[in-house]
Parts: C-alpha cells; sequence; structure tokens
C-alpha cells in the first residue's frame, strides 16, 4: 500500500534557472494529498517543492503509479492498461501523420513510454521505424514488450545503458511532467540525436488544465514535479540548444477544432512541439520576459481563474455532461 505521507522527500531549485526564490501556489494536489506547488520568481517554471526523492519516485513508478492513477479513475489495472495501449496507439498514429515530414528514419526512442503504444501507432504509420521504449512502470513494460514494443524498465533519471545506435527521433510524449530532471532530459537528448534529429514533446498546458477546472489544485498529481506552460516549456527547449520548428498549442483553440482534434487521436489540453538538433556554436538562455511572467502569474491567481472558468468553460462542461448522458 503506497502512503505519501511516509514517504522521503527533498527541497529542490527551479530546473529552467537554477533559482531559489519561489511563492506558494497550491498545498493541496488533485487527489487532496498535502503536495505544495510553487512557482519560481525568476522564471515562472511550475513544480512541487519539496517533493520525493528519486527513490521513492523509481519505487512508486514499478509497484504503485497505475494501481493509484487507477484508485483516482475507478478503474482496474487490467483494464486501464488495455485502454492505456489502445488510446496511446491512436495517438502515436495520429502523431505519426501529423508530423511525418519531421519523423526521419532510424531509431526513434520513447521517453516514459507507458504501455509501448504510441510507438506501436507510430510504427503502424511509418514501418521503417526502429522503436525503444524507456518506461519505470514494470506493469506498463510488460505489456509493451507482449505487443512487441521493445522496452527498458527503469526511471529514466538511472538510464545508462547504451543506445543500440544514434537516434533519428526522440519522443517524450505526456510523459515530461513525470521527469525529475526535464531540462536534464534534453540537455541527454540534444546529445543523443544525430545531426539534424528531431526532438518530439506532448505536454500538458497547466495553465489550461487549471482554467478549464477552475483550479489550481486539478492539475496537480504527485507523479508530475513538474507543470509546464508555454513560456517555461519553449524557454527550456531552447535553452539546451535545440531550434523549434512546431509549436501548437491548443488553449485558445475553438471546440470545434478540439472535437476533430481528439476524434483523430489527440488530447485537448496540450502544447505539441518538434524541435531540431541545431548544432549551434552558441546557446542564449532566454528566460520569459517581466511582462510575460506577470500575464501568467495574473492568469493563475485564483480570481481571475474563476472568472475565466465561468466565463469560458463552466458551460462547455455542463453541454458536455448532458451529451453523455443523452
Amino acid at each position: 500500500m503506497f502512503d505519501y505521507s511516509k514517504t522521503k522527500k527533498e527541497t529542490v531549485v527551479c530546473n529552467l534557472c537554477g533559482g531559489e526564490r519561489r511563492s506558494v501556489l497550491a498545498r493541496l494536489s488533485k487527489n487532496n494529498l498535502p503536495v505544495t506547488t510553487v512557482f519560481c520568481r525568476n522564471c515562472s517554471l511550475i513544480y512541487i517543492n519539496p517533493r520525493m526523492v528519486s527513490e521513492e519516485y523509481d519505487n512508486y513508478y514499478k509497484y504503485f503509479y497505475r494501481v493509484d492513477r487507477n484508485a483516482v479513475k475507478g478503474a482496474t489495472v487490467d483494464t486501464e492498461l488495455e485502454r492505456n495501449f489502445e488510446n496511446a496507439r491512436k495517438f502515436g498514429r495520429a502523431l505519426g501523420r501529423r508530423y511525418q515530414k519531421f519523423i526521419k528514419l532510424g531509431l526513434t526512442v520513447d521517453v516514459g513510454s507507458s504501455t509501448g503504444g504510441a510507438l506501436y501507432g507510430l510504427r503502424e504509420a511509418m514501418p521503417a521505424l526502429k522503436i525503444l521504449g524507456i518506461e519505470p512502470s514494470v506493469a506498463e513494460s510488460e505489456l509493451a514488450r507482449s505487443r512487441g514494443v521493445p522496452t527498458k524498465t527503469v526511471l529514466f533519471e538511472n538510464f545508462r545503458d547504451a543506445l543500440p545506435e544514434a537516434p533519428a527521433n526522440i519522443f517524450c510524449v505526456q510523459s515530461l511532467n513525470h521527469l525529475l530532471n526535464p531540462k536534464g532530459f534534453m540537455t541527454w537528448a540534444y546529445g543523443a540525436l544525430v545531426t539534424g534529429g528531431s526532438l518530439f514533446l506532448a505536454v500538458k498546458n497547466f495553465r489550461h488544465q487549471a482554467r478549464r477546472a477552475g483550479s489550481i489544485e486539478a492539475g496537480v498529481q504527485i507523479d508530475h514535479p513538474y507543470m509546464f506552460t508555454p513560456e517555461t516549456l519553449r524557454a527550456m527547449i531552447e535553452s539546451v540548444g535545440f531550434r523549434v520548428v512546431v509549436f501548437e498549442i491548443d488553449e485558445g483553440k475553438s471546440q470545434s477544432e478540439l472535437l476533430a482534434q481528439r476524434a483523430e487521436g489527440l488530447p485537448r489540453h496540450h502544447i505539441r512541439v518538434v524541435a531540431v538538433k541545431a548544432n549551434l556554436n552558441k546557446v542564449q538562455v532566454v528566460l520569459p520576459s517581466f511582462w510575460v511572467q506577470l500575464k501568467l502569474r495574473l492568469a493563475l491567481s485564483r480570481p481571475i481563474l474563476k472568472l475565466v472558468y465561468l466565463a469560458k468553460y463552466s458551460h462547455w462542461r455542463t453541454w458536455q455532461k448532458s451529451k453523455s448522458v443523452v
């Protein structure tokens, strides 16, 4: 039985700028655990602090993650794993179709590959791809391997194996939030990719999540030590040398666009990015400006968050519920 209150925790500095000045956004998680969420006062990256240490996260992902998440959702492990695979498979096919011109033939690595569905779907869209997953969950890795998706069962931060070849593509879809050192992952990806290789990200937009629910806490869960907005995500990607060629934000799209996107297999509250290894001689780190950060912090203030929810999202949620009843 997993008991968050008994886990060992650590205090960390900002993963984007290294800053130590922070302000508290929330003190509870989505499922009412005592989790402190902060934003950096230097760059506005949002993260959990203090958080579980690496060993605790390793243990959590290997043995408790899926059971814990299913308890929140009210699902069983087996049915949720199968559903996860099929949804991710559809998602992978959609990514393959949408971004095919950026996907190069060669080794394609997915960090946080879960049940392997996204890689499976990508290979369906592009059969010549060689694929490899890296996933900390034992149950999810086993399902992936049973479906023919080669998968290493390891927390990414503990991954030390040599890759069979330099990857042409690295994916981290719906997993960047889970990493304990996302900037370290991006640095690793930049170094591992072939020249001209691409990094593909699909990341939850924390501001969009909070606005849709009218609550900061709705976007907080212990398996998301970092939470991104478009501003901080782009700054982190560019800070390690990548050149962004696609930056697609779901926030602000019409409901018809989002429904069509969902039918295609793509979630509706993401930021999707394609970034190319650019071989820059000098990387200039540009953090979000003061005014951009001020705008973001105002957007996440509770009164404004509630007003946006009532004005824009509460009617949509009511319509969704009535439609599902019918």
